[in-house]
């Protein structure tokens, strides 16, 4: 740990390099600061007046001869740490740390010198610590120890990425023990967490083991199929209903569920046309639990269409006073100067107001075909609007004012209000679109009602 004295010494150091932001200036000060010694900040001093000035002769020059006492002190690190015979690691990365140097004052055009030996030493040592750390993961492998196998065939990777199959123990420390979990998982029935760790698996690697298999398995056992029967309709706008089931169906496909799967209306028809039954008199719970039988469901869906109605909105008109400002020239009959005065003439504006909305009340229920049991029963109550409010002006709309009190009103934020109405939108969503926006809204609702159960159904 760095003592008081080096910390406060460090930062006087890096107060001067900034004081000193010319690339002569730094040169000259290096100069300096290499007399007394201090080479090593001396270096740092010249490589900076370099990056500043790449055609800086003088600071070359000195970092030539202070550089190079900067790497042989970090190379004689690394020959203490090899001639020790200890700590592999700590040679290695000594190593490194004056290779990079090297390479860091080589960008300004200044090469420093490494023994040929050195790099001798290091492959040596480094191919030494590499067989050490071999051994080591493949035995924590051994000893199931995944997460730290893990991180010490990273090492090797980072040390050598291509060392012999290092990338691969490195890969298998990490999936081993997510396939050993979701085969655990698969078999104490745990689909939707077996199937997230074969997943994960997966990304990493297509072909690892059984897992893609397994899967499948995971999916295939733990699958949730539901059958959505018509929905019925108790209001005036009976229309609506194959519209809300379209939507229903939509909402329930895209969850994107892999443990949901939702018996497509094709396959529907087929069976009961089978079974000579009529699909659009399936509504009550005992027939709905035969007709999902025969399709193989666990569970059926029924909605119902309480209420429905649309409220297209009339264009109201109100008409408003306000006042028009204007400029008059005037003569001072003193001076005789011309000036100009704002006046203000009383005139009419309209504002126009319309809002559109829509309303839609449905209920819906998922029955077990196991049990028996209502798993889900809700009604949903939904109401969507948009409305346009504007203002129009057929004299000059940039002088117009509001009134107040019959008299002209000059406080800014009623202009600003005023303003904002002269520049709002003449355009609503329509019925139609708001219809659109009801349905998915509430289908969306639904949806997320039933992924919520099977969730909790489905650990």
């Amino acid at each position: 740990m760095p003592t008081l004295g080096s910390r406060i010494a460090l930062l006087a150091f890096a107060t001067l390099l900034q004081a000193c932001t010319g690339s002569k200036p730094l040169s000259k000060k290096a100069t300096k600061l290499d007399a007394v010694g201090m080479y090593a900040e001396a270096a740092e001093m010249y490589l900076q007046s370099a990056l500043r000035n790449n055609g800086n002769i003088d600071a070359k020059i000195g970092l030539k001869k202070t550089g190079q006492m900067v790497l042989d002190d970090k190379l004689g690190g690394f020959f203490r740490a090899v001639a020790m015979g200890g700590d592999k690691s700590l040679a290695v990365s000594s190593y490194q740390e004056a290779i990079a140097y090297q390479e860091r004052v080589r960008r300004v055009g200044v090469q420093l010198e490494v023994p040929d030996h050195y790099a001798k030493d290091y492959d040596r040592v480094k191919g030494e610590l590499l067989v050490e750390l071999y051994e080591e993961g493949q035995d924590l492998l051994d000893r199931d120890d995944h997460r730290a196998a893990e991180q010490v065939f990273a090492k090797i990777v980072k040390l050598e990425p291509g060392y012999r199959d290092a990338s691969s123990l490195q890969a298998v420390a990490y999936l081993e023990p997510l396939y050993r979990n979701g085969k655990a998982d698969l078999e104490a029935g745990r689909y939707r967490k077996a199937y997230t760790e074969f997943d994960q698996i997966l990304r990493k690697d297509p072909s690892y083991r059984d897992a893609s298999a397994l899967r499948q398995q995971a999916i295939t056992k733990g699958q949730f199929s539901i059958a959505v029967l018509p929905f019925t309709s108790t209001s005036r706008a009976s229309g609506m209903v194959t519209k809300v089931q379209a939507y229903s169906m939509t909402a329930l496909t895209q969850t994107k569920d892999p443990f949901l799967r939702i018996v497509d209306r094709e396959n529907m028809d087929r069976i009961l046309e089978e079974q000579r039954l009529s699909l659009s008199g399936v509504v009550d719970e005992q027939t709905a639990v035969r007709v999902g039988n025969l399709m193989g469901a666990h569970a059926v869906l029924m909605g119902n269409l309480i209420e429905y109605r649309e409220e297209p909105g009339q264009l109201r008109r109100s008409t408003k006073d306000g006042y028009e400002s204007y400029r008059v020239q005037l003569v001072n009959k003193e001076t005789g100067e011309k000036y100009f005065e704002t006046r203000y003439k009383a005139v009419r504006y309209n504002e126009f107001y319309q809002e559109n909305k829509v309303y839609m009340s449905f209920s819906y229920r998922l029955v077990s075909l196991e049990t028996g049991e209502v798993l889900v029963s809700k009604v949903v109550d939904r109401e969507v609007a948009d409305h346009m409010y504007y203002a129009a002006y057929e004299g000059n709309r940039d002088a117009l004012f509001p009134a107040r009190n019959g008299v002209v009103d000059l406080a800014g934020n009623a202009r600003r209000d005023l303003v904002s109405l002269l520049n709002a939108p003449r355009q609503m969503k329509s019925v139609a679109d708001l219809s659109n926006q009801l349905v998915q809204t509430a289908s969306s609702t639904m949806a997320s009602s039933i992924q919520a159960e099977l969730n909790s159904r489905l650990p």
